[in-house]
């Protein structure tokens, strides 16, 4: 298995960079697509929801791959109200301005969930491809 793990500030101009991070990390993997769009909700999360964007306090955006799979996380600053829900995207108005993020990873992932993390607060997604293992 590749690990890699990177911090970001928790600045909404950071998402940005945590996509391209994991663009990098999983370059020519057939889940990098998806892992990028992942990681980019879970960033643009931590940053809008967690105490992360808050205080611009930093996020960790983890990946780690193998040839069928990959597994990315973001790790925020946690936040006292919020826990991670997944709407599901049936119900979601398009004229709304969030609350598809979740859906959207539960949607292209195999799994995901969240933790608390010594840190704050793990928000991860395992992708799997179709071919059999």
């Amino acid at each position: 298995m590749v690990s890699w793990s990177r911090m970001f500030p928790g600045m909404p101009a950071e998402v940005a960079q945590a996509r391209a991070f994991t663009r990098a990390v999983l370059d020519d993997h057939p889940l990098a697509e998806d892992a990028e769009l992942v990681v980019s909700e879970l960033a643009s999360n931590a940053v809008r929801h967690s105490l992360s964007g808050a205080w611009c306090g930093p996020f960790i955006v983890f990946v780690d791959s193998e040839p069928d799979m990959a597994h990315v996380a973001v790790v925020d600053l946690g936040s006292s109200d919020t826990k991670p829900y997944a709407r599901p995207l049936g119900t979601i108005d398009i004229r709304d301005d969030s609350g598809r993020g979740l859906g959207i990873v539960a949607a292209v992932s195999k799994e995901w969930g969240f933790e608390p993390d010594t840190f704050g607060l793990r928000v991860w997604a395992k992708l799997v491809t179709d071919a059999p293992s």
